[in-house]
């Protein structure tokens, strides 16, 4: 197999792996996601997929830099993705352009050593100012009428695996008001027009799906981007934990 394929181009977790597959879901509605390809389960680093795996990454680049005044060059990010479930897989961050083929190729190797064939996502490598996880609903009451924004400053992997100590942002469904006193909005790591847009965007695909969600989202330089969706169905919510 050859081509590299568009985030959106296809679904099916058989050419793309899960994470491509959720990712491409993700895009079709409508959520920005940090821009990419993907080189699908089978691909083979022949010539002519190496040249198109360098002219994606350039394409991300310039889609990157188009109207920002970015001087620097982006990074990749690059994600294995697998037929089956894989929580465990190594994910390579900051992988200039003169590295990009050696990455695939270690992943590749990886792989193989392991007998699992693999798709590779590469996007966009973000350099969050902040990141974290918003819930439809507040899981650790299961109150249906909040909203429950958890965020810290970075890329904080913490965040999104639960293990750290993130602000903690409540938003009243009926009234649309937060749980913060005046002296706390000036402590945490969001600005107010950044918590109406997580609560928007997170009530509106809710409604669209028919079911509770969390989003686990990033901004990059002011720009929101969704990282991965996930159902809040009871299994999710039991094995929620926070400390108040």
């Amino acid at each position: 197999m050859g081509r590299i394929l568009l985030l959106d181009d296809s679904t099916d977790a058989g050419l793309v792996g899960q994470l491509g597959a959720h990712l491409s879901k993700l895009k079709r509605e409508g959520l920005n996601v940090a821009d990419g390809f993907i080189l699908p389960i089978g691909f083979e680093l022949v010539d002519g997929m190496t040249n198109e795996i360098i002219r994606g990454f350039d394409r991300i680049n310039a889609s990157r830099n188009r109207g920002r005044n970015i001087k620097e060059e982006t990074t990749a990010i690059l994600r294995p993705s697998y037929m089956d479930e894989n929580h465990d897989s190594e994910v390579l961050r900051d992988v200039a352009r003169h590295e990009l083929i050696d990455a695939v190729k270690y992943l590749q190797k990886n792989s193989m050593r392991r007998g699992r064939r693999l798709a590779i996502v590469i996007q966009n490598d973000l350099f969050a100012e902040t990141s974290g996880t918003v819930h439809s609903i507040n899981p650790a009451t299961k109150d249906t009428n909040e909203v429950l924004i958890e965020a810290n400053l970075w890329m904080n992997d913490t965040v999104l695996g639960g293990e750290s100590e993130p602000d903690m942002i409540l938003i009243d469904k009926n009234t649309g008001a937060t749980s913060l006193e005046s002296e706390e909005e000036a402590e945490i790591c969001l600005e107010p027009e950044q918590i109406h847009e997580l609560y928007t965007l997170v009530r509106r695909m809710e409604k669209r799906l028919g079911y509770p969600i969390s989003l686990d989202w990033a901004y990059d330089r002011g720009v929101l981007y969704i990282l991965r969706a996930r159902k809040l169905d009871e299994a999710r919510l039991e094995n929620y934990r926070y400390e108040d």
